[in-house]
């Protein structure tokens, strides 16, 4: 049994939208995206992670970093799980995510 690591356990829902293939490229480097839900200490949070390799055609003029995309509070935890899943799941193509994920980062907070 694997135990989850600590900056896990808050997680409440959380997708890997995108990574790298590790049949494509076993040494690395990895890259991802994901979206997750967690519990903050006084509410929940909507987080994007981006990690893309600096050569991703999908590089843009967002940087890879965290965004805090939403914050909600203490009351409003089925609200965030679902804003976390709506922007997850908002289109069928990896590619379009990453686009409106960027998009909301362009205007999120970079941490």
């Amino acid at each position: 049994m694997h135990s989850i690591p600590e900056s896990k356990k808050n997680h409440l829902w959380r997708k890997v939208v995108w990574f790298t293939d590790p049949d494509e490229h076993p040494l690395g480097p990895h890259h991802s995206v994901e979206v997750y839900c967690s519990e903050e200490s006084n509410g929940y949070a909507v987080w994007y992670v981006r990690k893309l390799g600096k050569d991703d055609p999908r590089g843009g003029r967002i940087d890879n970093a965290d965004y805090l995309l939403h914050y909600f509070p203490k009351n409003a935890r089925d609200d965030a799980i679902e804003r976390a899943v709506l922007i997850a799941n908002s289109d069928p193509s990896a590619d379009r995510i990453i686009a409106n994920l960027d998009a909301l980062a362009a205007a999120a907070q970079r941490v």
